[in-house]
């Protein structure tokens, strides 16, 4: 999957941050394919899952996308001190949750929605039939976010993006 990096140069698609004329390049509506290889427009052919700032619209990496993709959103939980992840898959407009794992169940967990099975000490939750336009988080440091996106478990360095702000991953 080639990545198309935005301001900041939370993608990681690049091993060294942006220099100031990339950020130059990037403001006037045009991004650096690969370490300098040549520019292209900002808007890639197809649809493109971007991270943004949910107030202030801000860029921090952009993805292209297709029918298809699965994106999966995953966090260390705050009381249980285990990962949860919940895995959604591009339908061509929208997200569409199609699975959730933890290890245990606990308040606020739904009871009544997908097929529920134990794997390998996991809580899996299939069949759910939810859909959202974006995913949308309270960003912090300390509960080791991961982003992926298909095969690319690591997507975005958790640690570029900004502290405790509202983002979001949105197809566009």
């Amino acid at each position: 999957m080639t990545l198309v990096p935005v301001p900041e140069g939370v993608g990681r698609a690049f091993d060294a941050r942006p220099t100031p004329s990339r950020r130059a390049a990037f403001r006037w509506g045009l991004a650096v394919v690969g370490l300098g290889v040549g520019l292209t427009a900002c808007s890639p052919q197809g649809p493109v899952l971007v991270c943004r700032h949910q107030r202030t619209g801000e860029e921090y990496a952009r993805f292209p996308i297709a029918e298809g993709t699965r994106i999966t959103h995953s966090w260390i939980h705050s009381i249980e001190l285990s990962r949860w992840t919940d895995t959604f898959q591009f339908d061509g407009t929208q997200l569409q949750l199609v699975e959730t794992r933890f290890k245990q169940y606990g308040a606020g967990m739904p009871l009544d929605e997908g097929t529920i099975r134990m794997e390998d000490g996991w809580v899996v939750i299939e069949d759910i039939d939810r859909t959202f336009e974006a995913i949308t988080w309270i960003h912090s440091h300390r509960v080791d976010y991961r982003i992926g996106i298909d095969d690319m478990e690591d997507a975005i360095d958790p640690h570029e993006l900004p502290d405790n702000e509202p983002l979001e991953l949105r197809p566009i």
